[in-house]
């Protein structure tokens, strides 16, 4: 802070300007109200006579702006005696911008900072395995319901398979499924999705399957991608949320197929958790040069640039979404991430700063997905 003209605080300590030195009766000064009375961006006056102003958190004190319309209220004897102390209001204000010019310069290298901290993080094999490892059996205690939810929910999907097979007379069972009743299809779909829901848990208490050569496959993104969006359509259409899909893939994917389908899954299923009704949603796929594209967007609860990183730790969630879905794990974006380092690529998150209305923030979850293998 050696840069700065007039008497200033940082940090709680008090400093000369270049120009302007601490007057004698700021020294003994005990009531300290510069400090206190905290008006960053506004001209104040204390008891003494002495101008001060707040800029950043620093405070610019100890001096006499006498152009300056609070020096009306000042004694005239203060400003004749403490001519050492007279700065020019036109000094001040080009100090006050050039010292919110370099806070601004410090927020972004400090962006920067988190940006690269960010990535190293990610690309540490200790974001992979060392937590999971740490805390697996506690872990496996609090998910210990999955192995039997998963049985529970085989048998149902087993019989209900069996019954549309056997009632409807259709040779595609996409056709029987067309014409099975209202509840018979309710409880299809509901066992699809709480199997896609019990998968995503299986990668969290067994990372390993994700890289796992057996488990491999090729496979059309864009099909598996459609499998997600037909399992959802009928909860967006229930929420009265407007889904369009643009794009298309006709690129073949090489790696684990149940794996890619969590981050589909998680992205899709946040979409529609945190979109409020009548919403809209936007679901994007395209070949590019050397990746397929897939992006989720919708309004949703507004994400702080200090949450950017944290949404992908485990078992975090940004304050906005806990406040508009109180229920959730805070697991699916980490094993989301987790599975995306692993094929060598990122999901990425950009949002609209500006409201809309009382919809939300318009936010874009995307990742780009390899053509090749990752080994």
């Amino acid at each position: 802070m050696n840069n700065i003209i007039v008497p200033h605080v940082y940090q709680k300590s008090r400093h000369d300007g270049s120009l302007v030195r601490w007057p004698n009766r700021c020294t003994i000064c005990k009531t300290k109200e510069c400090e206190k009375l905290f008006n960053d961006g506004n001209m104040g006056l204390c008891s003494y006579g002495y101008n001060y102003i707040t800029v950043n958190k620093i405070v610019l004190a100890g001096f006499i702006c006498p152009d300056h319309n609070s020096q009306s209220k000042s004694k005239s004897k203060n400003l004749q005696s403490d001519k050492k102390q007279l700065i020019n209001l036109h000094l001040l204000e080009s100090q006050a911008a050039l010292l919110r010019q370099l806070e601004i310069k410090k927020s972004m290298v400090l962006q920067e900072q988190k940006s690269a901290a960010r990535d190293e993080f990610l690309g540490k094999e200790s974001f992979k395995d060392e937590f999971l490892i740490e805390l697996k059996e506690d872990i496996l205690k609090g998910l210990s319901f999955v192995h039997d939810y998963k049985q529970i929910n085989a048998t149902i999907s087993q019989n209900i398979n069996v019954i549309i097979e056997t009632k409807y007379s259709e040779l595609d069972f996409e056709k029987k499924l067309e014409k099975a009743s209202q509840q018979e299809k309710a409880i299809y779909w509901a066992s699809k999705f709480l199997q896609e829901k019990l998968n995503v848990a299986k990668y969290l208490l067994n990372p390993d399957w994700i890289n796992r050569e057996s488990e491999k496959a090729s496979f059309r993104f864009h099909g598996l991608a459609l499998k997600y969006i037909k399992l959802y359509e009928d909860l967006f259409r229930k929420k009265s949320i407007n889904l369009s899909i643009t794009g298309t893939s006709h690129k073949s994917v090489l790696a684990n197929p149940e794996a890619v389908s969590v981050i589909i899954q998680t992205l899709v299923d946040n979409a529609y958790k945190y979109s409020k009704k009548s919403g809209k949603a936007e679901i994007h796929i395209s070949d590019q040069e050397d990746h397929i594209l897939f992006s989720v967007s919708s309004y949703g609860p507004r994400i702080l640039d200090t949450e950017r990183e944290l949404i992908f730790l485990p078992f975090k969630r940004a304050k906005d979404a806990i406040k508009t879905q109180e229920e959730g794990a805070g697991y699916g974006l980490y094993i989301s991430q987790l599975i995306a380092r692993r094929i060598n690529t990122i999901i990425e998150v950009e949002q609209e700063a500006q409201l809309k209305e009382k919809q939300g923030h318009w936010t874009t979850f995307s990742i780009n997905i390899p053509f090749t293998d990752w080994n």
